[in-house]
């Protein structure tokens, strides 16, 4: 079992979509209970992707399903007076999983900043809020090296990207709110594929670069790691992310705390990457003092160049000894069965999706859809 059963039925408001994470959350929570209830924020462009996606849950869980279409920075997220209300006197949960990671910064101070502000303003007015989960990411820790706790923040470190500075500030912003607010903090690592199937969001930035590269280069070519490749490689299934949320959001003693949701006993980059790299029929991970000038070279192969938007930070993430302590959330999880399996578990899945995600794109022999399973 995954823990005590929880105590009355979850109503809950789910922002984010149409990534997997959202996605994820609303398959879990509604599966979790017979009477849970899920609304899902869709933005006007989403709606039909919104629709597919309630359309591909069985009927049970369609029906608990509620499709809310709105803009968290729109005024009572853009709801008409009868929705807006009853919204307020039934969410009992609400999942922020809603975030900018790439473009100017302006746009990310808004997205990320203000739009998590305004929510937080209509949390308040939640008559039967029981937790509102915040979905940061782990590194809000910049540049910092060496081990980082749960309850670390600012701590006089940098910031890579405009999107690690935001998720910080946000962070800020609900620690002050804690005492008003019954707020938990998630801060899950780079977010990779569902360990079951492989699927994940996006391949054009964080370690599923990466892993497209494999796919992708020449088997004679080897994938270039920067440094010696003996940092930990801070990965984390998104599945585990799903499971670890719903069941900490539950919990009473999570409330008003952080909670690092990554693996407890990460792989280095480069025994990461030798196990792809074997998977995928290639050579293993070069790694050396040239490693890194070479890796920015190939960032600027025509074809390649445009895959990630954030390429210098994903160096500069391979380059960067940091652990991630999670002891909290071991402790708080300890008592059910979930957990974050061992990367060897999954690896095999991650490459195979990729590679029919390739063979699809180009137009391959292989045009089998993936099922979406978050």
């Amino acid at each position: 079992m995954d823990g005590p059963v929880q105590s009355r039925p979850v109503d809950a408001l789910i922002t984010g979509f149409p990534r997997l994470l959202a996605r994820g959350l609303v398959r879990r929570l509604l599966n979790e209970h017979p009477e849970n209830r899920a609304r899902l924020l869709v933005k006007p462009e989403d709606a039909e992707a919104a629709d597919t996606f309630r359309a591909s849950l069985d009927a049970a869980l369609q029906d608990r399903l509620t499709l809310v279409p709105g803009r968290l920075l729109d005024m009572d997220l853009g709801l008409p007076g009868e929705a807006i209300g009853a919204l307020l006197d039934s969410v009992t949960h609400v999942f922020h999983a809603a975030c900018a990671q790439t473009g100017p910064r302006a746009l990310l101070r808004r997205q990320n900043i203000d739009a998590t502000g305004r929510l937080l303003e209509l949390a308040l007015e939640m008559r039967r809020l029981c937790r509102f989960s915040f979905f940061s990411t782990a590194f809000v820790s910049g540049n910092r090296a060496g081990l980082i706790r749960e309850e670390d923040l600012m701590a006089g470190q940098s910031f890579r990207t405009a999107f690690e500075r935001t998720m910080a500030e946000a962070e800020q912003m609900m620690r002050g709110q804690m005492a008003r607010t019954p707020i938990t903090v998630f801060r899950p690592g780079s977010m990779i594929g569902h360990s079951r199937t492989g699927e994940t969001d996006s391949l054009d930035d964080g370690p599923n670069y990466l892993v497209r590269l494999l796919v992708r280069l020449p088997a004679e070519v080897p994938l270039v790691l920067p440094g010696t490749g003996v940092v930990p490689l801070n990965i984390v299934p998104i599945d585990y992310v799903v499971r670890a949320a719903c069941t900490l959001a539950q919990r009473p003693e999570a409330e008003s705390r952080t909670f690092h949701l990554t693996d407890p006993n990460p792989l280095s980059a480069r025994q990461a990457f030798e196990i792809l790299s074997e998977l995928a029929n290639r050579r293993a991970p070069f790694a050396g003092n040239l490693a890194a000038r070479m890796a920015r070279s190939l960032m600027k192969v025509p074809g390649l160049d445009a895959l990630v938007p954030q390429q210098f930070a994903l160096l500069e993430n391979l380059s960067t000894h940091v652990v991630y302590d999670c002891a909290g959330t071991l402790d708080l999880l300890s008592s059910t069965d979930i957990f974050c399996p061992p990367f060897e578990s999954y690896a095999d899945q991650l490459v195979a999706w990729v590679a029919r995600y390739e063979r699809e794109h180009r137009g391959g022999p292989d045009r089998t859809p993936q099922p979406m399973t978050p």
